[in-house]
């Protein structure tokens, strides 16, 4: 004799991810010996704190009862803390204990001197993330533990600001947000609505753009305009003329948001490189600007998420980082920080709210997204900011 019934557990799998319902066929002397072996456990008070279907479950007998955690602060560590850290304590009964660091050189500079264990998990860009991992300061991460790490957008699963990924393919990170340095522009002044970087070279705007001082940054914007590869440029003759003819437009060379942002408050300048989020902020207090990634591309950021070398709770970060790529978690990040998640569009509601993000990009391929080689810039930014500067100086 067999019996056949439904199965439809709803049984969490680091997410608001369930097990499917299947029908399922044994024989009656094996479903009553099954039933028997529940029943003494039942008896036995042991309860089931690890049952699953198949890959991801979560084993609740191995989650560290506090976990230590550290991010940037302020209003962004907030966001942090509703979208994922609260919900994720209620989730698993797991206390984050959190502090939060100022810059990439801090937090490095902590995991470097600080005693074993005193970070389990941390946020940092990619920037930071870079020198990180050749100074070997984070842990390979055990994706078996990260089934949600299928979510994330293919060009982020394969990162080209990790240095050792190209030799080894281990992972170190698991992505949160990103957004680019792309361009603003006053909405009443520069018209039509601008698509390149090339109408930061126009002589209509002359003394109205401000570009960001950092040397690199001249480079990787300039060399998008000129159609080369950022990270392998051919022609620095051309390049380097290119700079000079747009310095002649140039009224400042900002070196902080709140600069940038006043200058366009001020109506001073009517364009330039800048932020998304700062330029949502301008936005919402009345200064008639929009954002726009040209055609061309631009430099893009990340926030990845790290599990410090030292740490003894990596099994409860990983729990942590695979929550992170929930769907719904994702959405959720994305409205509050303002930034999207790493997570492919496909796989998540889109709210209006998101979909309105100036850095959202629907398709999920991230064309006109482009990552640093900080192998690269590393290697010739010394070179970069001496002929920046000699530029700046008249040369």
């Amino acid at each position: 004799m067999k019996l056949y019934f439904s199965l439809t557990p709803n049984l969490s799998f680091g997410g608001n991810m369930t097990a499917t319902s299947k029908k399922i066929s044994i024989d009656r002397r094996t479903f009553l010996k099954g039933m028997g072996a529940l029943g003494a456990a039942s008896a036995m008070g042991l309860g089931f704190p690890s049952i699953s279907l198949g890959k991801g479950h979560v084993d609740r007998s191995r989650l560290a009862k506090t976990l230590s955690f550290s991010s940037y602060g302020g209003s962004w560590q907030e966001n942090l803390t509703k979208a994922v850290l609260e919900p994720f304590e209620k989730k698993y009964g797991v206390r984050i204990i959190q502090s939060s660091h100022g810059g990439e050189e801090e937090i490095l500079a902590k995991i470097r001197v600080g005693g074993k264990g005193d970070y389990d998990l941390v946020t940092i860009n990619e920037s930071g993330y870079y020198p990180g991992v050749k100074q070997g300061l984070f842990n390979n991460l055990n994706l078996e533990n990260i089934p949600n790490q299928k979510n994330i957008m293919s060009p982020l699963k394969k990162p080209i600001y990790d240095p050792d990924f190209a030799k080894d393919g281990k992972t170190r990170s698991v992505p949160s947000v990103f957004g680019t340095t792309a361009l603003t522009y006053n909405t009443q002044n520069v018209t039509p609505a601008p698509d390149s970087w090339a109408v930061c070279w126009d002589k209509k705007y002359a003394r109205k753009i401000a570009m960001n001082e950092i040397a690199w940054y001249r480079v990787f914007t300039t060399a998008l305009y000129l159609g080369e590869d950022p990270n392998n440029v051919k022609n620095w003759t051309a390049l380097w003329d290119a700079v000079r003819q747009q310095h002649k437009l140039v009224l400042k060379y900002w070196s902080s948001g709140m600069e940038m942002q006043q200058l366009f408050t001020n109506k001073e300048i009517y364009l330039g490189e800048f932020w998304s989020g700062r330029t949502l902020n301008l936005k919402g207090k009345g200064t008639p600007v929009d954002y726009v990634i040209p055609k061309e591309g631009a430099s893009t950021w990340v926030e990845v998420w790290c599990v410090p070398k030292g740490s003894k709770k990596q099994y409860t970060a990983e729990v942590l980082l695979n929550y992170l790529l929930d769907p719904e978690v994702g959405a959720h990040l994305s409205e509050l920080t303002q930034y999207p998640c790493a997570l492919n569009p496909s796989v998540y509601k889109v709210t209006d709210s998101i979909r309105n993000l100036p850095d959202f990009d629907p398709t999920g391929t991230l064309e006109k997204y482009k990552f640093v080689d900080y192998g690269y810039k590393e290697a010739n930014n010394a070179e970069w900011t001496e002929k920046f500067t000699e530029i700046r100086m008249g040369g």
